[in-house]
């Protein structure tokens, strides 16, 4: 009865590390096997070694073990999707909501559960966007210049113009305060939010 650490050590590179990592321990965490888990990436020459937790991190709340951070879930980019805005804007706030989580984990309980959808078209974008608890469906080739905005699987407000990441942050910060402020994770009705 000792707690059973578990890592792949020489793991390598980048993504084939990743890949490694991830292969040999969800086999066992799936089984129930291991209480504590190590990703072992050989980092970039001069690199920080913050990715390994990371990985470790998103693998355990993939799998729905732990949560750490809200995740993001976008589309890999096709033909149909007309530039990198998706792209950039998936980045952006994937990175922006790791960065509120040293402040958010203490005033929002529940908040690293939240999932966020950033979807570059109109093919498998609105689907997604409505299984997320909050999500974007930005236009493709072809498609309106415009951004549905889903919230809690019901479509709340379209944005469009030059401030639609702006837009869609600052949707995103009111919807953490008002599902996970004053005690925890709820299911609320949010009131349409109209563009600036």
């Amino acid at each position: 009865d000792f707690p059973l650490h578990l890592g792949l050590t020489e793991a390598g590179m980048g993504s084939k590390g990743i890949v490694a990592s991830s292969a040999a321990l969800a086999v066992l965490l799936q089984e129930g096997i291991g209480d504590t888990i190590r990703i072992s990436l050989t980092p970039e020459p001069g690199a920080p070694r913050e990715k390994e937790v990371i990985v470790a991190q998103e693998l355990l709340q993939t799998m729905g073990l732990r949560a750490f951070t809200p995740l993001v879930t976008a589309c890999p980019g096709c033909g149909r999707t007309t530039s990198t805005f998706f792209q950039e804007l998936a980045a952006r706030i994937q990175s922006w909501l790791r960065e509120q989580m040293p402040q958010w984990r203490q005033q929002y309980p529940g908040v690293e559960t939240l999932n966020v959808a950033v979807m570059g078209c109109v093919v498998n974008g609105p689907g997604e966007s409505k299984l997320a608890d909050i999500g974007i469906s930005l236009p493709g080739t072809g498609e309106v210049p415009v951004c549905p905005v889903y919230v809690d699987g019901e479509k709340t407000v379209t944005l469009k113009g030059e401030g639609i990441a702006d837009e869609f942050q600052r949707i995103v910060a009111d919807y953490v305060a008002s599902r996970y402020g004053e005690g925890g994770p709820k299911r609320r009705k949010i009131v349409p939010i109209q563009p600036a």
